[in-house]
């Protein structure tokens, strides 16, 4: 029997098919697949030039005229009550946002792939920026490879090839189980991507299959942590309260009760940076190179926050002012966390998610080991620090302090490598510890909010990153040279370690006291530091 690698969604239950396919101008017909009722949906976008034809233009003076469309359709049907879609082309744009169960790819990953075969793997760090990883092995590795030895991080995406022990009836299998070394691979995202049967008997058959693998095979107990972080369905009596919660920190950003901060939707992850963004939030416009929450603020109706941004739309624009994602919901361009008593919400990308214990019982784990892996020195008093003429220390004139002060010191700030990764340049450390050490110094309060610690985590981050690179290690060498000969001599051949000295002003700094995002920030740095095997250090400046 045929077969065809195709992607599949699951979908939320609906009172009929028609309501879960997204509101375009399409094609729609009533088909059967088999014996089941399905609904087919089809379209072809408008012709357009094709990218390269300017080129062609701007080098020979010839317009070629060329244009091009895309064709694309979804099939959906009800399976025994479940309901799937096929896709093909850019048919997921045809379903409806709030229709697609975006546990279903994670719900085959962690009961069939292989954690010791998995190949991609993409994830959303649990911050105010939403940063996301996206790591590409070809050859296959294992999972804690990545980074992942506990789940820190959303994982929106695993590849890799299924399980030996895990018996999947599909038609594929049966076509091509008895292949020497043969073994199937999925790619399991809000959908999944596998070879499923293209006759219609077979295709059914498959989608069963699928169904069971769901609710009766057991969870990897080596991938059981990748589901530490639970999505919130439609329906959940939980979303209006938390819409409402979130709707008041994006009024008051400064509330004690959690964060908000600018997101990037899924749909956008994977491509280009946008350089533009353009749509609408209630009445007001959205035409800038730069979102900001007071952008999102700007058309929300009084007690309608989050029901406005739903269904008000910005979309991403390349350098050209082509759009690299389509339109989506304002609200997927908005990040926030809410903090209840044992409890933590996260929203991102439209949807809400629940932190649980064992997430929540990780992180205190991880930013606890980092508080108490303190250096053997200690840092002066901030307020030791010359003052400037409206009477504060700034962090500059500290680093300027320390280093005057200590020999052991040598002070980087503001201090850039440029490289071909970042032409704009990085700041390796601001200061060169002793046994050369990078530290990053950072002064916070409850005014700055976590915004500033993230920075400050994701900044080591890079710095370390960057650094085990040779080329840019050398620079750095020679940037120390041309301040301390001697110094550069000891560098070694990588990062020694990274300590992030922190200063806060209204109270003491613990664990305790860390922002909540600034805590997921620093437990995604430790989970990466930890892959490249450089240690990592708290020092709390008094």
């Amino acid at each position: 029997m045929s077969t065809r690698r195709m992607r599949v969604y699951r979908l939320y239950p609906a009172p009929e098919l028609r309501a879960l396919i997204a509101p375009k101008e399409v094609d729609i017909r009533e088909v059967e697949v088999g014996s089941v009722p399905a609904l087919l949906v089809s379209g072809e976008s408008a012709p357009r030039p094709v990218g390269w034809g300017a080129a062609v233009h701007s080098l020979t003076g010839v317009d070629l005229g060329f244009t091009t469309t895309t064709a694309s359709a979804a099939l959906l049907l009800d399976v025994d009550g479940t309901r799937y879609a096929l896709t093909f082309g850019h048919g997921w744009r045809y379903l409806r946002d709030s229709a697609v169960d975006r546990e279903f790819g994670l719900d085959l990953a962690v009961r069939m792939l292989d954690p010791d075969e998995i190949r991609r793997i993409t994830r959303w760090a649990l911050s105010a920026k939403a940063r996301v990883d996206h790591n590409l092995v070809p050859g296959g590795q294992g999972l804690w490879a990545f980074g992942l030895r506990e789940h820190a991080e959303l994982v929106r995406n695993l590849a890799g090839r299924v399980h030996r022990d895990v018996r999947a009836e599909l038609t594929y299998v049966r076509r091509r189980g008895g292949y020497r070394n043969f073994r199937l691979s999925l790619d399991c995202g809000d959908g999944v991507q596998l070879p499923l049967g293209v006759a219609g008997d077979s295709l059914l058959s498959d989608l069963r299959e699928l169904t069971r693998v769901t609710t009766e095979v057991s969870v990897h107990a080596r991938l059981e942590p990748l589901r530490w972080v639970r999505r919130l369905g439609p329906g959940q009596e939980l979303t209006a309260k938390l819409d409402a919660a979130a709707a008041d920190l994006l009024a008051d950003p400064a509330s004690e009760t959690g964060e908000v901060g600018i997101s990037y939707p899924a749909r956008y992850y994977d491509g280009p940076a946008v350089q533009r963004y353009r749509g609408h939030v209630g009445d007001s416009a959205i035409d800038t190179d730069e979102l900001t929450l007071e952008d999102l603020r700007s058309g929300m109706r009084e007690g309608e926050a989050l029901t406005t941004l739903r269904t008000s739309s910005i979309e991403g624009l390349d350098d050209d002012g082509r759009s690299l994602g389509g339109a989506v919901s304002a609200l997927h361009w908005l990040a926030a966390e809410v903090i209840e008593p044992g409890r933590r919400f996260v929203l991102i990308d439209g949807d809400w998610y629940q932190l649980g214990e064992r997430y929540l019982a990780h992180v205190e784990r991880v930013v606890a080991g980092a508080f108490a892996n303190r250096p053997e020195w200690t840092l002066p008093a901030w307020e030791d620090a010359p003052r400037n003429d409206q009477g504060r220390v700034v962090e500059a004139a500290y680093n300027e302090h320390v280093a005057a002060t200590d020999p052991r010191f040598l002070c980087l700030d503001r201090s850039l490598l440029k490289t071909r990764v970042h032409p704009r340049g990085f700041e390796a450390c601001d200061l060169l510890g002793p046994g050369n050490v990078l530290v990053h110094v950072k002064k916070v309060s409850g005014r700055t909010g976590s915004s500033v610690l993230s920075h400050l985590f994701a900044q080591g981050l890079v710095a370390a990153e960057s650094l085990t690179d040779r080329e840019t290690w050398e620079r750095f060498a020679d940037l120390v040279a041309g301040r301390d000969p001697a110094r550069a001599a000891t560098l070694g051949s990588r990062p020694a370690g990274l300590v992030y000295a922190i200063h806060r002003s209204d109270k003491a700094l613990h664990p305790g006291t860390l922002f909540t995002f600034a805590r997921s920030a620093l437990v995604s740095a430790a989970v990466a530091l930890h892959t490249y095997g450089i240690p990592l250090r708290i020092a709390v400046i008094p």
